[in-house]
This record gives C-alpha cells, sequence and structure tokens, in this order.
C-alpha cells in the first residue's frame, strides 16, 4: 500500500505486533537468568545480544538512522513482554530504548555522531542536575558526580544533567526565585568514570551505579536545553518529521520505566496463580489451590495487575496524542504523571499481596514472587512515582492554585 506519491505507508501497528512477539520469544530466556542477573548486579550479556539481534533497542530511533521510529505505545507493548519475571532486567532494557530516543532530541550533529555505527547506542542518562559546566570556547567543561547511572553495565554513551553557573537567574523583587536552566551533556562512554556502588535489596541487575566526571569538554552540538524537551519542544526534534520526537520529556520517562513494573506484575500475577495450582503445604501435605483467603489474593492481584496494563496503554496514547501539537500543556504533563505514580502503587500493592499470600518458599531467592515484590517494591520508590508530591501537583492544577516551580 502507498499514498499519493507512491511512497509505502507503513503498518504500524503490525510492526509493533511483531516486536512484541520477538519480546515474548525472549522473555523465557530472560527469566531463566533473572537470579544470576541479581547476583552480579548486571543484565546479562547474552540478553543483550538477544534484544539487539531482535531489533528491539531500535524501536523509536527514526527510521533516517536505521531505527523503527514508533511511539511510546510501542515501547510499552514490548517491554511489557520482555519483563514478566525480571523486572530489573525489563527496567534497564526500557531505559536503554528510551535513552536511544532521548539522543534523537540534541542537535542533529550529535544524533548523526551516536548513531554512526549503528540504530542504536546503549548507556544511561542522569537526569538530575547535579553535576556544574562552565562555558568554554567551543563547548563547556563538566565536573562533578551523577547518580542513578542505569544501564552503566554496557553503556557505549551516556547524558548528564548539569546547571551553567552563569544562566542562575537573579530573582525579580517581589517574584519567587525561577528554576536554573538545566542543560543535558551527551559524551562517549569512556569519558566518563563509573564507581561501583549500586548495592540495593532490589532493582539489582540495573547497574545503577555513580558516575564521576572530571573535567571533561562537551562540544557546543552535544548539549540539550532540558526545558523545551519538557513541553515537546527539543531542538533535535525539529529535524525529525515524526512527532514521536515532539513527546513530553518526563512522562515519555515515566511510561519506559512503568512498562517494566506493569509487566513485572503481570508476571507475577501469572505465576502465582499457576504455583497455587500445584503447590504443596509442608504442614498439611495439601494443595492450598482450595483456599478461598488464596483464591481472594489471586483475584485482587490479577485484576490489579489487569488495571495497571491497560491504564498504561492509555497514559501512553495520551501522551502521543498530545505530541501531536506541541508545546505540551503544563496541566496535562502534571496529570500524566500522577497517573503514572498511581499505576505504580496498583502494581505495588499487587505483588505486595501475593508475597503474603505465597507463604515462606514464595520467599526463596529462586522465587519470581519474592523478587518481583523486591524490584516493584523499589522501583516504586522512584522519584517520579512518589505518589504524594505528584498527587499534590495534579491537585493543586485542577483548583488553578500551581505552584511557583514546576517540573513536570
Amino acid at each position: 500500500m502507498a499514498d499519493t506519491n507512491g511512497t509505502p505507508i507503513r503498518d504500524t501497528a503490525q510492526l509493533t505486533e511483531e516486536l512484541v512477539e520477538r519480546a515474548r520469544a525472549i522473555a523465557p530466556a530472560i527469566a531463566a537468568r533473572a537470579e544470576a542477573a541479581e547476583q552480579n548486579r548486571r543484565v546479562a550479556d547474552e540478553t543483550i545480544a538477544d534484544v539487539a539481534n531482535a531489533g528491539l533497542f531500535e524501536i523509536m530511533v527514526p527510521q533516517r538512522f536505521g531505527g523503527h521510529e514508533l511511539g511510546i505505545s510501542s515501547m510499552a507493548k514490548v517491554i511489557k513482554a520482555l519483563s514478566p519475571l525480571d523486572v530489573s532486567t525489563g527496567w534497564t532494557l526500557a531505559f536503554y530504548m528510551v535513552h536511544n530516543w532521548m539522543w534523537c532530541l540534541l542537535p542533529e550533529e550529535a544524533q548523526k555522531e551516536i548513531f554512526a555505527d549503528g540504530p542504536s547506542r546503549l548507556g544511561p542518562v542522569m537526569v538530575a542536575p547535579t553535576v556544574k559546566a562552565s562555558p568554554v570556547e567551543g563547548g563547556y567543561r563538566i565536573n562533578g558526580r551523577a547518580k542513578w547511572g542505569t544501564g552503566s553495565s554496557h553503556a557505549q554513551w551516556c547524558m548528564v544533567s548539569g546547571i551553567v553557573a552563569e544562566d542562575l537567574p537573579a530573582p525579580s523583587e517581589g517574584q519567587p526565585p525561577r528554576p536554573p536552566a538545566v542543560r543535558m551533556f551527551a559524551m562517549p562512554w569512556s569519558e566518563a568514570k563509573l564507581e561501583d556502588t549500586w548495592r540495593t535489596s532490589g532493582m539489582a541487575a540495573t547497574a545503577s551505579h555513580d558516575v564521576v566526571f572530571d573535567d571533561i569538554f562537551i562540544p557546543a552540538h552535544r548539549v540539550m536545553d532540558a526545558t523545551p524537551a519538557r513541553s515537546g519542544e527539543a531542538e533535535g526534534a525539529q529535524i525529525h518529521d515524526s512527532s514521536v520526537y515532539t513527546a513530553a520529556f518526563t512522562p515519555m520517562l515515566c511510561v519506559a520505566a512503568l512498562s517494566a513494573i506493569v509487566g513485572g506484575t503481570l508476571g507475577a500475577a501469572e505465576h502465582a496463580v499457576e504455583r497455587a495450582k500445584t503447590f504443596l503445604s509442608t504442614f498439611s501435605g495439601q494443595t492450598s489451590v482450595d483456599n478461598p483467603a488464596l483464591q481472594i489474593r489471586l483475584a485482587k492481584a490479577d485484576l490489579a495487575a489487569q488495571t495497571a496494563s491497560q491504564m498504561i496503554d492509555i497514559l501512553a496514547q495520551e501522551i502521543e496524542a498530545d505530541a501531536m501539537a506541541p508545546p505540551i500543556p503544563l496541566e496535562n504533563r502534571a496529570r500524566q504523571r500522577a497517573m503514572s505514580s498511581y499505576i505504580a502503587s496498583m502494581c505495588r500493592d499487587a505483588v505486595t499481596l501475593l508475597a503474603q499470600g505465597s507463604g515462606a518458599s514464595g520467599h526463596m531467592s529462586d522465587s519470581p514472587i519474592q523478587r518481583a515484590f523486591r524490584d516493584i517494591n523499589m522501583a516504586s520508590c522512584h522519584v517520579v512515582f512518589d505518589q504524594d508530591p505528584t498527587m499534590e501537583l495534579h491537585g493543586k492544577m485542577l483548583v488553578g492554585r500551581p505552584p511557583a516551580i514546576i517540573l513536570a
């Protein structure tokens, strides 16, 4: 099928389903490697190879660079399919995919440089603006330490947020202070220094170590102003015809991370049902499948998982619809952050219910239930899923009392 100019029309729905099927085929191997990935505190090399060979990392990379140029809805479906029994690995893969989208918000010269050797480049993006940047001829020099370097285990490139001292705005008389301009700096991973700091009770395989930047020169073409990216107006987005690149920055990150949480909740709920059908109590020697209390827990967890899955699909569709007409209103972005935190909380409650009903054996180190419980409880503590501030922000917007400074 072609348009009036003879250009073939892509069937994006069919392509998405093909990629989802590839993800489903990989998922059992990811599940089999989950315990080792946790112990090694890194995603297995074999998993990275499987996902790369399936062409999944480039799901949101422009076609001009060899990618699929699909949106966040497609990516969420793929990550849900990859993550049913290993949230930590799924989370890392999701960040690799969304970071490939983020490279496409940089100036065009940087995009060409990053994708020169292939349609995807893996690595962490540290969003919290913790490094200091000083302007120099041709760019900036950055110094400092950044936390939460998710995906450092297989990094090829990275990006870090920082504040340029000269950009600190002086508050006007009688006015609240304005937030400083945050810029993001991209570089090959070889220029950064990893410090092994990631020793956690959950999400261990994400390898979210600290990263140190010691007087690194960043040329101007690898610098992005984060403020317009929040509303879908990043400089790099303007070189692409697709609305994929005019999506709001923070909601995109929320859905990427959330997709692994939802996938893990779906997987844990399904695993718990299958486990209940064959599990024999060492105390009574009998199956617990007819236990009404267990049945109720399984039912509640199943409905929560299915509802969360439907809600994230709706959320992703809303983000894509907003991207059709930037700038994206702040009210929409605040609501989408609140919706993300609400879905994450649903998932946390569901896996907690499953863990409470699984008995002591469900907490053995090889049990997917205890791993989902620890991973999702920790993942739902991420700043973007902190429900109190996100709900407060959404509520303030609803009643017309927005705060002076909003980061959404």
